[in-house]
């Protein structure tokens, strides 16, 4: 597929297409602002928000297929398309610090991990379906860690697919932003993603895997409690869950409009920076996109422990191994990969270099 069969309506030359998932990361905040568009207006570029594409594009943002894409979320459908053979480059991390939860009825028995020998572990299978099964990956790594931790082994449980079947989106309609496509997000019991919990409440598993605010939305209810929390813990490896949150471009709009991507970082950058300076107005701006966090106090909570500026530090290049490593080893990916031939840090090196040089001169 070449820039043109993509992007004929708008400017073939110019139009960069992004993607962003529904987790905590500065570039959300860059398009709620406008920054991404001025940042790209200033280049002669064009924003194209791929949902706003018809439907059959959409697999895109897991398998990276398109040519003038930017992708900003979790790590493992980035991952997988690496190993798959998708051109990309590794651009960007946000490292987040949320493992993920152990959940159970509140009226059960069960107070600890080690209490789970012999018993039912729910674990999600998306069934039938042409993209990663990130959930059910990250579900998987989150419970064996605490398994792990309690002295258990994979096999001290009974271990009971949640599979989900049907099309992969509620709806095929586009739209225009994130915050159109996150407006109607649901997780809870009813939803695409809701098979878990309903089979914790109706009795049919005993434990199931929650992180983020699905686990809060749960501990609401009344209903459930948590049995572990690995972000309890200083082995910030127990917090690779689905992240650190990967920024990947697709390699021909690298090497092509260099001048975009560089926006696209300049724009989430400066977005970042201003989360750490804003937090509280930061909250009601997260809130406007990713509705399911529900009460803005446990928002505000979640910002106060994450640093939003991309970067491409060493401990998040480790976090993005560990997790290719679990993938490898759990036969998520068939194709191992070297990192470093994955990782370009020239695009934020320019960036940054670019925004000293203006903060000197504001400075003189």
């Amino acid at each position: 597929m070449t820039l043109r069969a993509v992007s004929k309506e708008r400017g073939p030359h110019t139009e960069l297409v992004y993607t962003i998932c529904p987790v905590l990361v500065a570039s959300h905040v860059a398009v709620v602002k406008g920054w991404l568009e001025k940042e790209l207006a200033r280049r002669g570029g064009t924003a194209r928000y791929l949902w706003s594409l018809p439907s059959e594009n959409w697999l895109s943002h897991f398998n990276h297929t398109l040519p003038n894409q930017i992708r900003d979320g979790g790590n493992i459908p980035a991952i997988h398309a690496r190993s798959n053979g998708r051109d990309t480059k590794l651009i960007g991390l946000t490292c987040a610090g949320d493992g993920g939860q152990i959940l159970v009825r509140v009226d059960s028995a069960i107070h600890r991990v080690a209490d789970l020998q012999g018993r039912r572990v729910g674990l999600y299978n998306r069934g039938k379906t042409d993209r990663v099964d990130f959930w059910r990956a990250t579900a998987e790594r989150g419970i064996l860690l605490a398994l792990e931790l309690a002295g258990l082994r994979q096999s001290d449980l009974e271990w009971v697919d949640v599979t989900v079947e049907g099309p992969d989106y509620p709806s095929t309609a586009p739209v225009d932003t994130p915050g159109q496509r996150f407006k109607f997000t649901d997780t809870g019991k009813n939803s695409l993603y809701g098979a878990e919990i309903s089979a914790l409440l109706a009795g049919k598993v005993d434990a199931i895997y929650a992180s983020g605010s699905r686990a809060h939305q749960f501990h609401a209810t009344g209903k459930v409690k948590s049995i572990e929390d690995l972000r309890r813990y200083p082995d910030w490896t127990l917090q690779v869950a689905n992240s650190p949150y990967a920024i990947t471009v697709s390699s021909a709009l690298a090497t092509l409009h260099r001048d975009l991507v560089v926006a696209f970082l300049r724009a989430a950058v400066r977005a970042g920076r201003w989360v750490h300076e804003h937090r509280l107005t930061a909250t009601e701006t997260f809130g406007q996109v990713l509705p399911q966090w529900g009460e803005l106090r446990l928002l505000k909570a979640e910002l106060s422990r994450q640093r939003f500026v991309p970067n491409l530090s060493p401990r998040g290049l480790a976090g993005v191994e560990v997790q290719k490593r679990f993938l490898l080893e759990r036969g998520y990916i068939d194709r191992d990969f070297d990192l470093a031939t994955w990782v370009d840090t020239s695009f934020l090196d320019e960036v940054n270099a670019d925004l000293r040089k203006e903060q000197a001169v504001a400075n003189l």
